[in-house]
């Protein structure tokens, strides 16, 4: 997996081609995003359980999707402080990213962070209006977030 900046991020997908992944990584949850074929518009996919039990699963779930969708590309949410600082949370995305670059199956993949700061709440404002049921809040919150990431 390459680390690029946005621009060479756009570059690559004008000239390969291919769709791109949202990523917002929780603690215990990974919020999915798609982009359309054009990468114009992200679509809510689902949420991946992440376990240190069995964290082949959630690498399973995300090659398949790669190969479903033809991604060339990942955008993944980077938590930072207000001050702009790296706060433990972006400890543990940049583990994320290593531990799928470990296996080896996302190494045509290019991969850019975007500062997700109030992502999360900006989401949480906008679902609270529609009174979804509690149980599927949280879900709903972590694809939507993916989205923001990702548009």
């Amino acid at each position: 997996m390459r680390h690029v900046a946005l621009p060479t991020l756009f570059h690559t997908l004008r000239q390969n081609g291919g769709r791109l992944l949202g990523l917002d990584l929780g603690d215990r949850y990974v919020g999915v995003a798609v982009s359309d074929p054009a990468c114009a518009i992200a679509l809510p996919h689902s949420v991946l359980i992440l376990k240190s039990s069995t964290p082949f699963m959630t690498v399973n779930a995300l090659d398949e999707l790669v190969r479903k969708y033809s991604v060339s590309g990942i955008v993944v949410g980077y938590p930072l402080a207000l001050a702009g600082l790296r706060r433990q949370q972006a400890v543990n995305v940049d583990y994320f990213i290593k531990d799928l670059e470990w296996t080896g199956r996302f190494e045509n993949l290019c991969c850019f962070y975007e500062d997700e700061r109030f992502t999360s709440k900006v989401v949480r404002n906008v679902i609270s209006d529609f009174n979804i049921d509690p149980s599927r809040e949280k879900r709903m919150q972590d694809k939507f977030s993916a989205v923001c990431i990702l548009q």
